[in-house]
């Protein structure tokens, strides 16, 4: 019948020994000659790193071998059977647990058959998917590195009565994954002594190191935001009319609070580091920031009029004339021409002019002049500069079309029509002049705004490929992220 020698050999090593699942298979219980347990593991795959919760899930086997003289046989009574499996349920077996387990059933392994030798020696391979707490440290983030420790041991007996010994950590059936990479895997055995005991407690730690495939957050994250602060510097490009410059920066600014917001749902809630990715959006976002607060300031300035401002003598100084050498830009030239020559004023000032002479004869002008007023700020005729050069248009020889000198009254008449023709020209030129000097102010203005804005893509630039540098040379592992790439 099939099976007759392994049923025959069940009954004789379990019928036998009532209670056998429940018995330390060791007769020394004063710490001379513990029960030696021997430890190992073998990892297949990383499941998950999940780094808000700071767990890390993997497929593992565990590898548990010790000495059980309860069951040994002589082959050659059984038809030269020489191991048989048995239910783990009908043996003793270490109560050995992941300390730092964070599975809701504390022990996720899959209680297989236990293998039993001839000899006495019992093996048991139990797999599973072991859920444990890491510590993950996101200090690098997404250049980091993490180790997580798995902390094995027994729980009910002391290292009196049950002793374990390493047997190893193997990775030749590790299953690549796609986000972590695997460096090294080492375990070393640890013995603790606690205060309420005086007995000793050995465990065994598995320590596994990852380095993080950066590649995936440098194309979906690091690079946009890269992306953003750059075209948040050609703001400055625009011109202050354009109405679309300040939303432009706002647009940019609101684009760089959404990368924000995703990459606080990625990493863990602690205060304790802050990840170096999240110090390159926190200086983004103050430079998208300064931007906006510039670019508000420059279409504040080109929209100043000198109704409503006038630029103070230290401001005129530093963005008219110092800024602009530093800057390596050229104020363009003033608006307001003179109404004519230096030569030809001189000239025509130097003539005797028909006009002029007419008028000082005229009774009004000599009225003006007895009582003093042709000598004062009011007098008009005699500033050349003023009227005469452009308005005295006749030679020596020359008459006034609208003078009759055989006409006495006439002439007195047209003299004062003359008189209130230059004053109304006076106040033309005045009028002239003012639009000139208010227009002369308004590019100042505007070039004063030009002026940041040149200053603001200078710093910010300058801002932007330091912080930059700044964050790929102090990852760790960015020329292994290369290597991956």
């Amino acid at each position: 019948m099939a099976g007759h020698n392994e049923r025959r050999l069940l009954k004789n090593l379990i019928g036998n020994y009532p209670y056998r699942d429940m018995v330390l298979p060791s007769d020394s219980y004063d710490g001379q000659n513990p029960l030696k347990v021997n430890i190992g593991m073998s990892l297949v795959q990383i499941i998950n790193v999940d780094e808000k919760n700071q767990i890390i899930t993997l497929n593992l086997w565990l590898t548990l071998s010790w000495m059980d003289k309860s069951l040994v046989w002589d082959p050659d009574e059984f038809g030269g059977l020489k191991e048989i499996h048995l239910n783990p349920k009908t043996v003793w077996k270490p109560d050995i647990l992941l300390y730092s387990s964070a599975d809701e059933r504390f022990d996720a392994t899959y209680h297989v058959n236990v293998i039993a030798n001839y000899n006495g020696s019992v093996e048991w391979l139990p797999p599973g998917l072991v859920r444990s707490t890491c510590a993950i440290d996101v200090t690098h983030f997404p250049f980091d590195t993490q180790t997580c420790i798995l902390k094995y041991g027994v729980w009910t007996y002391h290292g009196f009565l049950v002793d374990l010994d390493l047997a190893g950590a193997d990775t030749s059936s590790f299953i690549e994954n796609g986000e972590w990479v695997l460096m090294a895997m080492k375990a070393n055995k640890t013995v603790q002594k606690y205060d309420c005991c005086d007995e000793l407690y050995p465990d065994v730690k598995f320590y596994i190191f990852l380095r993080r495939r950066a590649m995936y957050y440098t194309v979906n994250i690091l690079i946009p935001c890269a992306v953003l602060s750059v075209l948040s510097l050609l703001s400055f490009l625009l011109p202050a009319e354009t109405g679309e410059k300040l939303s432009f920066c706002v647009t940019i600014l609101l684009s760089v609070i959404v990368f924000m917001l995703v990459l606080a749902d990625i990493l863990p809630s602690t205060s304790s580091s802050n990840p170096l990715l999240g110090k390159y959006f926190t200086c983004v976002l103050i430079m998208v920031a300064i931007s906006v607060l510039m670019t508000i300031t420059t279409i504040n300035l080109s929209a100043r009029h000198p109704n409503t401002h006038k630029m103070p003598k230290i401001v005129r100084k530093i963005l008219l004339e110092w800024l602009p050498i530093l800057l390596w830009m050229k104020q363009p030239g003033k608006v307001y021409k003179p109404l004519c020559a230096s030569a030809e004023r001189d000239k025509i000032a130097g003539q005797a002019q028909p006009g002029i002479e007419l008028l000082e004869n005229a009774p009004t002008y000599r009225d003006r002049r007895s009582n003093g007023s042709a000598n004062q700020s009011g007098s008009y005729l005699n500033d050349v500069n003023l009227i005469g050069i452009k308005y005295a248009n006749y030679t020596r020889d020359e008459r006034e079309p609208m003078v009759d000198d055989g006409a006495k009254g006439p002439r007195e008449k047209r003299s004062r029509e003359l008189c209130l023709i230059l004053e109304e020209l006076r106040a033309l030129n005045e009028r002239h002049e003012r639009q000139e000097r208010d227009d002369q102010e308004i590019y100042d203005w505007k070039f004063a705004s030009m002026v940041i804005d040149r200053l603001s893509l200078i710093v910010i630039s300058l801002l932007t490929a330091i912080v930059t540098y700044k964050v790929l040379s102090s990852a760790p592992n960015y020329v292994e992220m290369e290597n991956d790439g």
